[in-house]
């Protein structure tokens, strides 16, 4: 009897401490459970932010146009928060910020629909100059087109690094300095003046200029050269008379270094000189450094001597011949540069000038052309565009050559090049961006339309943005789209072109 008792006493006792440590853990993980939840709400406030941070900076760190646009529409369901963010960076650092980064920024606070977004905009958009064009489209008279201007920049900066190479084996390490100043995509005259001031000792006093300019009857060689490049970078018109000295004078790489600083200087009565140089000059770079340099002086004097330099026994000097007759516009050069495209095509199984088949002569005579406009113009480029046997990149400067002349006859054809879905995809859409270029507002509904085509968005978009004030009002209209991603692009796009009248539509599209 006592042995059931003990037993029922233990199993009591023991039924009792497994009540005890049930209860036990379970306060353990109710406390656990509230712990947790309360360590979740803390982090979740704290993620908010980051989220916050981590998408403002996908916003200028982010590698393509799509991650951009996701980052601005994902900050702007994060409503007011995100918006007291947004306008604080735009605040500390718009000055320093890029135009497109300003551009996805503003975006953002757009799709926040915050109420202080009409007064950040107000103060942001309208502060640079908006693209305004001339209702017709057709580039006006003397305008340089931008392509012809970049190409001539290369040349500029091919010529410079001749010259640094040539310095090289000529002088070895005496001319490092010179030479890093000569490849420098961006010129001054601080790093030439420098060289200078280094290596010349002037027995005269006088302000920099003054030993600029005794600094080019120094005896060394590279001291010249690098006084020369100072004063034209300097624009010091003082220096025109004893430049041109040097560059009938001089050694040739003085003399080559002296036309390029005549060209920077554009000081008329050089034209003669450089004329000169031009027609006579056994170095090949100085006829190409004296042909760039009349280009940038604009004188129409130098035409017959640059039509004659298209038949130069080197291909470099032929090229830069061809842009520098665009740069200038005139209407005289264009049967001659013709004569270039057509003496460089195959006939009979045989061409007849074998220099104007290079593609970069043939480039820069497609670009004078549409710098110079006209219907001879507009028909060549036209063949050189649809020829099936020109080179991809000769056809693609021929495409943006008739957006530059931009006439109706030159919008049809790229119309209808691109239209051509057998035609290769970069010649297509480089006449989407020419389209672009002709500005009217004809053509804008058609890029308003490829806003979402995967393969001509990106150019839609670009040309859009050059065509400028001619497309406000139609990308206005669009804005009533029901497509949010459409929205969203029409929107980033009237911010890059920055016209104030958009200010309020754009408001209202995201009210």
């Amino acid at each position: 009897m006592l042995q059931v008792k003990w037993k029922i006493s233990l199993l009591f006792a023991l039924i009792t401490l497994s009540i005890f440590f049930s209860l036990l853990l379970s306060g353990d993980e109710f406390k656990e459970r509230m712990g947790n939840e309360t360590n979740t709400t803390a982090v979740a406030g704290v993620s908010g932010e980051n989220r916050i941070v981590n998408l403002i900076s996908r916003l200028e760190t982010g590698t393509d146009h799509e991650t951009r646009l996701n980052a601005a529409a994902d900050l702007g369901k994060l409503g007011e928060p995100a918006a007291s963010a947004i306008i604080e960076k735009i605040e500390t650092e718009n000055s320093s910020s890029g135009g497109e980064i300003r551009s996805y920024t503003l975006l953002a606070l757009l799709e926040t629909g915050d109420e202080r977004t009409e007064n950040i905009l107000s103060g942001n958009i309208g502060k640079e100059t908006s693209n305004m064009t001339a209702p017709d489209g057709v580039q006006s008279k003397g305008e340089v087109p931008e392509d012809i201007i970049r190409a001539i920049e290369a040349k500029d900066k091919a010529m410079r690094e001749s010259l640094a190479r040539s310095l090289t084996i000529e002088y070895g390490n005496n001319t490092d300095i010179l030479e890093e100043a000569l490849k420098a995509e961006e010129q001054n005259s601080t790093l030439y003046t420098s060289f200078v001031l280094s290596n010349f000792e002037s027995e005269e006093s006088g302000n920099e200029t003054e030993i600029l300019l005794n600094a080019l009857k120094s005896e060394k060689g590279y001291v010249r050269v690098a006084a020369a490049m100072a004063l034209g970078q300097k624009k010091e018109k003082a220096a025109t008379d004893p430049l041109m000295k040097m560059l009938s004078q001089d050694y040739p790489l003085a003399g080559h270094s002296a036309a390029m600083a005549l060209g920077e200087l554009g000081d008329e009565r050089a034209v003669d000189a450089l004329m000169m140089e031009l027609k006579n000059n056994k170095k090949d770079y100085i006829r190409s450094s004296t042909a760039v340099a009349l280009g940038k002086i604009g004188s129409e004097q130098a035409v017959p001597y640059l039509t004659e330099r298209l038949r130069d026994t080197k291909a470099p000097v032929r090229s830069n011949a061809a842009l520098t007759l665009g740069r200038i516009g005139n209407d005289g050069a264009v049967e001659p540069l013709i004569n270039v495209l057509e003496s460089g095509k195959e006939a009979e199984g045989r061409r007849i000038d074998s220099l104007n088949t290079y593609p970069d002569v043939r480039k820069s005579t497609v670009l004078a052309l549409g710098g110079i406009g006209g219907t001879e113009a507009t028909q060549e480029l036209t063949g050189v565009l649809t020829d099936d046997g020109e080179k991809l990149e000769v056809r693609i400067a021929a495409a943006s050559a008739l957006g530059n002349i931009g006439s109706p006859e030159a919008a049809s054809t790229l119309k209808t090049v691109f239209d051509n879905q057998s035609m290769n995809m970069d010649i297509r859409k480089a006449a989407l961006l020419a389209l672009g270029k002709t500005k009217n507002q004809e053509t804008t509904g058609f890029f308003i339309e490829k806003l979402g085509d995967k393969d001509f968005g990106a150019s839609s978009r670009e040309a859009l943005v050059d065509m400028g004030e001619t497309a406000v009002d139609p990308l206005i209209e669009n804005l009533k789209t029901d497509d949010q991603k459409i929205k969203s692009e029409t929107a980033l796009i009237l911010i890059e072109i920055g016209d104030p009248r958009a200010i309020k539509p754009l408001i209202e599209a995201y009210q």
